[in-house]
């Protein structure tokens, strides 16, 4: 074997197999912008899991994350947007509290205990008692939902 052959043995393995999956499925629908506001406590809520309910069954769930501005982007599957139709929206988020630390046998500091919390009321957690909704469509608009007063319930 030729000796510059074997600088091409680490990269044979990328030729053939690719790096990882990113096209997109055959059965999943045309998506369109979905971009929706949260605010809990007359302020945009950050870091809450935005999800989007069909009725029936759903293959792909559109979800996102809320940004530092209260504000979601619907994503399915990774693909921007959310396919056109009626959902119920979800709104969740969980913080950690009441921790506890402990020094471990090195001297440095190590979580002992915490509990964990949901923030958002389950009314607006749940699709069966939401009463948020959106309708998705090639044009729709920017929607804002208000969560109310902020809540510490242990999960």
């Amino acid at each position: 074997m030729n000796r510059y052959q074997y600088l091409l043995l680490p990269v044979l393995p990328l030729l053939f197999c690719g790096c990882g999956d990113s096209s997109r499925p055959k059965d999943l629908p045309s998506l369109y912008p979905c971009t929706i506001l949260v605010i809990q406590d007359d302020k945009p809520l950050e870091e809450a899991r935005v999800e989007l309910h069909a009725e029936g069954e759903q293959k792909y769930v559109p979800v996102a994350y809320t940004d530092a501005s209260g504000i979601a982007v619907i994503q399915t599957h990774g693909f921007s947007g959310a396919p056109v139709g009626k959902y119920k929206i979800t709104v969740s988020k969980n913080i950690e509290d009441d921790i506890v630390y402990q020094t471990d046998e090195y001297g440095e500091q190590a979580v002992a205990s915490y509990n964990v919390y949901k923030t958002v009321g389950d009314q607006h957690s749940s699709a069966a008692t939401t009463p948020h909704e959106v309708e998705v469509s090639r044009s729709t608009p920017r929607i804002e939902i208000n969560v109310g007063n902020a809540v510490k319930i242990k999960r």
